[in-house]
């Protein structure tokens, strides 16, 4: 159960620009591969993630679904990497939610606090 606990954090928030209905570029790559995260379809995943990181390095979003994906693919190395980067990233964070999960108790998290909690079960 505690193996299975990580994939219960992956997240994904679906930004809408201040007053816009459109997203960034980096956002609608980072929605689509939690998307395919989601659905198990981690090379389509991890695609669609090195899309958004190649936008926005500093997608938090994307970092820790990148993550996700790595680890969920024996890449524990790379998650673990991703994991930090989301921590390094966390000061800035601190209002950063997951509004999206694929369980209902990952729903609200910070970012920051899902990281550390992914890290845990490397």
């Amino acid at each position: 159960m505690r193996r299975q606990r990580w994939f219960a954090l992956v997240l994904m928030l679906a930004f809408i620009m201040a007053g816009c209905s459109t997203l960034r570029r980096d956002q609608r790559y980072s929605n689509w591969g939690f998307d395919e995260l989601a659905n198990g379809n981690y090379k389509k995943a991890e695609e669609y993630l090195q899309k958004a990181l190649e936008a926005n390095p500093n997608n938090p979003y994307a970092i820790l679904n990148m993550g996700v994906v790595y680890q969920k693919t024996g890449r524990k190395e790379q998650a673990r990497e991703m994991y930090e980067k989301v921590l390094a990233l966390e000061e800035r964070l601190k209002n950063k939610h997951a509004h999206r999960s694929n369980k209902d108790w990952g729903r609200g998290e910070k970012l920051g606090e899902i990281a550390r909690k992914n890290l845990e079960t490397l």
